[in-house]
């Protein structure tokens, strides 16, 4: 490397290394939200069953209903239902994750009557 080079990296290290850090944490949530879009407008992803390792938010988001309503169907409260999984929303309900399925698209198919 350049003799400059070095020495002016030498002493500016830390913008160096905080300039680096930016452009990854900018990449990283650039691609992070590229793929969230192609993924949630392809129509293969709309209204899929319901795994274990999902969460209301992902069934807000893929099913496109309301927080509120999304609760209400899971028979949750907004504190409880941060990041909770499904497997344990079926658990507490005595459902199984088809049964939560299909209650979740019973009220989705209202909702879409309802406000068209």
């Amino acid at each position: 490397m350049n003799a400059k080079f070095t020495d002016f990296i030498r002493k500016n290290l830390l913008l160096v290394s905080l300039t680096i850090l930016t452009r990854v944490v900018i990449f990283w949530f650039g691609f992070r939200l590229l793929a969230d879009f192609l993924y949630f407008n392809d129509p293969r992803n709309v209204d899929v069953d319901l795994k274990g390792w999902m969460t209301p938010r992902f069934i807000g988001i893929t099913y496109d209903l309301p927080r509120e309503l999304v609760f209400e169907v899971l028979e949750l409260s907004p504190e409880s239902a941060r990041g909770q999984r499904l497997r344990f929303v079926a658990e507490d309900l005595g459902l199984t994750l088809d049964e939560l399925t299909e209650k979740v698209r019973a009220a989705a198919k209202v909702y879409r009557a309802a406000n068209p």
